[in-house]
């Protein structure tokens, strides 16, 4: 049956009038749905870092995977506490140390066992290689020659223990802190090809009245937590001077820093740590790790907050609370495949007496690598 031009009309307008056909329908849903998938969310927070490495030796001999460390004027510093990696080197490379069931206390009374790593694509014998060294840190990313392979022993056995790569950073600015990226090249790769320095984009910091914004929405943020999770401490603000912003002060402090989450995007990390007071007038230190947009329609909480004890100047756990930690001297740092930025970070737990440094993907909360540089024997 054929429709004259007014009934066809008729339909249009009645289809608009009743809603759009169900094929019509199904692909707005879908393009919604779709939309939905793809839009970025926040990540899980994380409770706190533990040690974290990826290095290891491979069946060549060679040293690969990520280390964090820190630059200084004259070199390059690099550190795992992977007791894993520790074993591995001394049973490959100094197998006299090695006694069964005694690995540790041999370490120990050797207190520093040196291994001088081989060159580019060549071992030495009795040493691990190291094939293609890159080093990120805030400036950017470089080529660096690891000069030696440290491996400290502890007093309190596997605990403490420690493997330090000192590397060249060939004349390059790389004080502060970094991530190693050690790697295997292919046979036909030719060095002289490689850049020597790749600088890191700057991000511009936020004003005055940005950065006291943002403070204000993760203290916000922070009180909201604590108060549904420990009604019955009854937490205040107190009355207490002006936050320090970007300094090493452990309390009453913030660091403030941007960092490119992709190459069009620019969030600012905040890493918080600020007195409250009990309803019983403890005094405690309240910290979290939180990200935002300049327009605070992004928010992510990379740590969950924590609560430590103040007493005489002092942090100490409180109570039986089984977090004690807080996070400080936060920093961006070039990725290397990607063109985004971690995250560097001091991790103190107050409990165990031991300090972290860790390096955050803050796209996924995903801890990159991990290491001990401070603990005691508890």
């Amino acid at each position: 049956m054929s429709m004259s031009g007014p009934n066809i009309r008729r339909l249009v307008i009645a289809t608009v009038l009743l809603g759009a056909p169900p094929a019509i329908s199904a692909c707005a849903s879908t393009g919604r749905f779709l939309g939905d998938l793809l839009r970025e969310r926040p990540p899980a927070p994380l409770d706190s870092m533990s040690v974290a490495s990826d290095v290891r030796i491979d069946s060549l001999g060679y040293l690969v995977g990520s280390f964090v460390g820190e630059g200084t004027s004259r070199s390059v510093h690099l550190l795992s506490s992977d007791t894993a990696l520790i074993a591995g080197l001394l049973r490959r490379y100094r197998p006299d140390l090695v006694r069964p069931g005694d690995i540790w206390a041999s370490l120990s009374r050797e207190k520093l066992v040196t291994l001088a790593p081989g060159g580019r694509r060549r071992t030495v014998s009795g040493y691990p290689g190291v094939d293609r060294a890159l080093v990120g840190s805030p400036v950017g990313h470089t080529r660096v020659t690891p000069g030696a392979i440290l491996i400290r022993g502890s007093a309190c056995g596997w605990r403490g223990t420690q493997v330090e790569v000192i590397a060249d950073g060939n004349r390059q600015p790389l004080r502060g802190p970094v991530l190693a990226s050690f790697t295997r090249q292919p046979a036909s790769a030719d060095p002289k090809n490689e850049e020597e320095f790749r600088p890191r984009e700057p991000v511009p910091p936020p004003g005055g009245g940005l950065t006291d914004e943002l403070i204000g929405r993760t203290a916000a943020a922070m009180d909201s937590v604590l108060g549904a999770s420990f009604q019955s401490l009854a937490l205040q603000r107190p009355a207490v001077p002006e936050l320090e912003i970007n300094t090493l002060s452990d309390v009453d402090a913030a660091d403030v820093t941007p960092y490119r989450s992709d190459p069009g995007t620019i969030r600012y990390a905040v890493s918080l740590r600020t007195r409250r007071i009990t309803g019983g007038r403890d005094t405690l230190v309240a910290a979290t790790v939180m990200a935002w947009d300049s327009a605070g329609a992004w928010q992510q909480t990379i740590f969950r907050p924590t609560l430590v004890s103040l007493k005489r100047g002092r942090l100490a756990p409180y109570g039986a609370l089984r977090r004690s930690l807080f996070w400080r001297r936060l920093q961006p740092i070039s990725d290397f495949a990607f063109q985004r930025d971690n995250l560097w970070m001091e991790q103190v737990d107050v409990r165990r007496g031991s300090v972290l440094w860790g390096i955050i993907q803050p796209r996924g909360n995903v801890v990159v690598a991990a290491a001990e540089v401070d603990a005691s024997c508890q």
